[in-house]
């Protein structure tokens, strides 16, 4: 019994690795997500290191997908890293990827006009062609990205306190140009030692019908196995 549950523990996890739900947000062509929050909690261990934030093109060097950013902050003790001195200090744009900077107000390729969620100021990450190379980032659909933005900063929290930030991406691009923006945090070593997707162009991979059948004939075995276990005993 132990040993087939393993068995299908596991096809359910290859399964749910290939084709589960994902946090990102799709969005259409030239599509933009609206003002979002987000939230990473330290474990017990707290966490000292940089948190990154990318936008990215992919396949292409243009489409000038943007990434917006207010309202960072740090508890257990931490600062509120806003943009109201009308520039980025205490950020690291990293090198040759100058496309980052401060504004009032921004305008999406369907008209929207983003305003700060805090303050007067909010920050703009742009995946212009002449950016940093992000192939080392990936997309939902596990595309590499080409050129983009990526902007650091540094972090310490304690153990459970909260890293939050409000942003947005500004997708202005067409599939399958799937540009992509995401967040991740670095160790003092520099190494990523997390990520989550954010948002992208495109729309997520469904489920084949075949899998979920799948799925319920593997746990209907399971339902056969116990009640045989059951009768035996």
């Amino acid at each position: 019994m132990k040993k087939m549950l393993t068995i299908i523990a596991t096809i359910l996890l290859v399964l749910g690795f290939n084709y589960g739900a994902s946090a990102w947000i799709y969005v259409p062509d030239q599509g933009d997500t609206g003002w979002k929050s987000y939230t990473y909690t330290a474990g017990s261990g707290g966490f000292t290191g940089s948190a990154g934030f990318v936008v990215s093109n992919v396949i292409d060097d243009g489409g000038y997908s943007e990434l917006l950013l207010d309202k960072l902050s740090q508890g257990g003790g931490g600062t509120n890293r806003g943009f109201e001195l009308v520039n980025l200090w205490g950020y690291d744009v990293l090198p040759s990827s100058a496309f980052a900077d401060v504004y009032p107000s921004r305008t999406s390729a369907l008209g929207t006009v983003y305003y700060p969620t805090e303050g007067y100021i909010l920050a703009d990450l742009m995946g212009l062609s002449s950016g940093v190379d992000t192939s080392g980032f990936h997309n939902a659909t596990g595309e590499a990205g080409t050129i983009g933005a990526i902007m650091e900063t540094g972090i310490a929290l304690a153990p459970g306190a909260n890293f939050s930030f409000d942003w947005a991406f500004l997708g202005n691009d067409k599939i399958p140009w799937n540009d992509f923006a995401l967040f991740y945090l670095k160790d003092p070593s520099g190494a990523i030692v997390f990520s989550e997707g954010l948002a992208q162009i495109g729309s997520p991979v469904p489920i084949p019908s075949s899998v979920l059948l799948l799925g319920s004939g593997l746990l209907g075995l399971l339902g056969l196995a116990r009640k045989g276990k059951r009768r035996v005993g």
